[in-house]
C-alpha cells in the first residue's frame, strides 16, 4: 500500500477483497493502518475504479459496498450505489447484468414497486442462466427473490421456492435455505396469527443459533426485526436476539416491544425511574430535579415532543425568556450528561423529543396496549383476551409518591381514568359470565391503585347487592368514605350512597 509503483489496478482489486472480507468474516483494525474500516477501504477501491476508469475495480467495490449497507441496516445510499452499478456495468457479462437486476430487484421491493422487482428477477434468473452460473452462484439470486416475496406478503410462495432447491444443494447452503424456509414459516404464522407461531418462531431461532448466519433476510431488515423482538418477548434465545440487532443495528418493529434491547427506558407508571443500556440508573444522591423533570415532561406529552417553549413555562414559570431559556439549556446539558449520550433527545425547530428509535417509555406503551386490547364501541363485550393480563400487569398511578406538579395532572387523570374504564369493563364481563368472584378481584385491584375510584366502589357495591350480601356491600361503602377522607375529598357521590342509604342505620345498630 505504501509501494508508489504498485499498479492502480492491482492496489483497487486488493482493496476489494479486503473490504468484502474484512466487512463480512473478519474485522481488522490495526493502528497505523490507512483504512478505519471495511467501507472505507471499499470506497478508496471505488475511488481508484472511477479515476482511473477501471470499471471491474469499481464495479467490484460498489457492489460489496451495497452488500455492507444491507448488512448494517443502512438504505440512504443504496439506490445511488445501484443506480452506479448500472451505469457502468458491462452488458457482454451476464453475471455483471445479473448482479445489476439483482441489486434493483432488492431495491424495488423496498419501495413496494413489486411489478418492477419481479420483473427484475426474471431478468437476473434469465442472465444467471444464460451464464450457465453454477449452483452456488445462483443460490444467491434465488434468496433474493425468496425476499422479494417476503416483502410481498407471499411467505407461502417463498418457501415454495426454496423448497424446490433444497435437493440441489449441500453443505451451508443448504442449512441456509432451510433456515430461509423456517422464518418463512413463521412469518405466515404471524401474519395469520396462526396457533403455531410460536412453535415455527422457536424452530426457526434455534436453527439460527446452529448455524450462526448474520446475514439473513439480509434485504429486509424489518421482518427479521420482528421475529426477533417476538422472540425477545417469549425469551426465546434472547443472547442471539440481542447479538444480531446490535450486529445488523435493527431498528425496533413498529409495535416498540418492551423486550428490545432499547438504549434508554422511561418509567413513569408506578414510579419514575430510568434504566439505561438494560441496567437501572444511578440518579446519584442529588440529581438535577430540572434535569429530570425535562424528561417526566417529554414522557408524558404527545408522540413524547414538546416545545422549549412549554418546558419553560412549566419548569420555570417565575424567570422571564431570557432566563428561562439559559436555565432550560443548562438543565438539559445535565440531562445529556447524566445519560452519557447525546443522541436520546433530539433538539430541532424549536422542539424537544424523545429519540423514538433509541427510547421506550411505558406510558406509551401502556396506551398502545390498551388500544390493541379495546375496540371502538366501548362495550365490555369488544374486550380481547389479553385485556385482563394488561390490567393486572398496571405497574401503578402516574409518577407514583412523588408530589404532583401542575403539568402532569391530565396526563396522570387520564391515566386513572383509562385504568378504571378497563377494571370496569373486564368486570362486567366476568359478572355477565358468572364469575363473581373474578370480577371482585378486578374491583379490589382497581381499588388498590385508586381507592376512592367511585365508578368502581358502585359496582362492587352492587355486585355485593345483587346477591344479597349487604353486610358487605356496607362494608364497601364505609371502606369508600375512608378513603374519600384520606384524599381530602368531599362527601360520597349521592347516587353511590342512595345504594346503601336503606340499610346504613340498620347495619350501624
Amino acid at each position: 500500500m505504501t509501494d508508489k509503483e504498485v499498479l492502480p489496478w492491482v492496489l483497487g482489486m486488493w482493496l476489494v477483497e479486503f473490504g468484502a472480507k474484512s466487512g463480512r468474516y473478519f474485522p481488522y483494525k490495526r493502528r497505523g493502518f490507512p483504512y478505519p474500516s471495511a467501507e472505507a477501504a471499499l470506497r478508496e477501491a471505488i475511488a481508484i475504479g472511477e479515476s482511473e476508469s477501471l470499471k471491474g475495480v469499481e464495479f467490484g467495490g460498489l457492489y460489496h459496498l451495497q452488500m455492507q449497507m444491507k448488512f448494517r441496516n443502512d438504505f440512504a445510499e443504496l439506490d445511488q450505489v445501484v443506480e452506479r452499478l448500472a451505469e457502468i456495468a458491462d452488458s457482454r457479462f451476464s453475471t455483471q447484468v445479473a448482479i445489476v437486476a439483482n441489486c434493483y430487484a432488492a431495491l424495488h421491493a423496498r419501495q413496494g414497486d413489486f411489478a418492477a422487482a419481479y420483473e427484475d428477477c426474471e431478468r437476473f434468473m434469465a442472465a444467471s442462466e444464460a451464464a450457465n452460473e453454477p449452483m452456488v452462484e445462483r443460490w444467491a439470486h434465488c434468496i433474493t427473490k425468496f425476499q422479494v416475496l417476503l416483502a410481498d406478503r407471499k411467505p407461502r410462495e417463498a418457501a415454495a421456492l426454496l423448497s424446490e432447491l433444497l435437493p440441489r444443494l449441500d453443505g451451508g447452503a443448504r442449512k441456509r435455505t432451510q433456515i430461509c424456509i423456517l422464518a418463512a414459516a413463521a412469518l405466515e404464522s404471524l401474519w395469520d396469527q396462526g396457533p403455531r407461531y410460536g412453535d415455527r418462531l422457536k424452530l426457526f431461532m434455534e436453527a439460527l443459533r446452529d448455524i450462526a448466519w448474520p446475514m439473513v433476510l439480509l434485504n429486509v431488515p424489518e421482518l427479521l426485526a420482528e421475529l426477533l423482538g417476538d422472540a425477545l418477548e417469549r425469551g426465546i434465545e434472547p443472547k442471539l436476539c440481542r447479538s444480531l440487532i446490535r450486529e445488523r443495528r435493527l431498528d425496533a418493529p413498529q409495535r416498540r416491544p418492551t423486550a428490545w434491547p432499547w438504549p434508554l427506558k422511561v418509567h413513569v407508571l408506578g414510579g419514575f425511574r430510568l434504566e439505561l443500556d438494560g441496567n437501572p440508573l444511578n440518579l446519584g444522591a442529588k440529581p438535577s430535579t430540572k434535569a429530570l423533570d425535562i424528561l417526566r415532561v417529554l414522557a408524558i406529552s404527545k408522540d413524547n415532543t414538546c416545545s422549549l417553549e412549554t418546558v419553560q413555562d412549566w419548569l420555570w414559570p417565575d424567570l422571564d425568556g431570557d432566563q428561562a431559556r439559559a436555565a432550560c439549556e443548562q438543565a438539559l446539558h445535565r440531562l445529556r450528561k447524566l445519560l452519557g449520550r447525546t443522541d436520546l433527545i433530539v433538539q430541532r425547530e424549536g422542539k424537544l423529543r424523545l429519540a423514538s428509535d433509541k427510547v421506550w417509555v411505558d406510558l406509551a406503551d401502556w396506551d398502545a396496549r390498551l388500544k390493541s386490547v379495546t375496540t371502538a364501541n366501548g362495550e365490555a363485550a369488544g374486550l380481547r383476551p389479553e385485556a385482563e393480563a394488561l390490567f393486572l400487569a398496571f405497574p401503578g398511578p402516574l409518577f407514583l409518591h412523588e408530589r404532583a406538579s401542575f403539568w402532569s395532572l391530565a396526563a396522570a387523570e387520564k391515566v386513572r381514568r383509562d385504568l378504571i374504564d378497563l377494571g370496569l369493563r373486564i368486570g362486567q364481563r366476568l359478572e355477565t359470565t358468572g364469575n363473581v368472584q373474578e370480577a371482585r378481584s378486578i374491583y379490589l385491584r382497581a381499588l388498590d391503585l385508586y381507592p376512592d375510584a367511585g365508578p368502581v366502589c358502585k359496582a362492587l357495591i352492587r355486585e355485593r347487592l345483587s346477591r344479597r350480601d349487604v353486610e358487605g356491600a356496607v362494608d364497601d361503602y364505609a371502606r369508600y368514605e375512608r378513603a374519600l377522607r384520606g384524599a381530602g375529598e368531599a362527601a360520597p357521590a349521592a347516587e353511590i350512597r342512595a345504594l346503601v342509604e336503606p340499610y346504613l342505620v340498620r347495619h350501624t345498630r
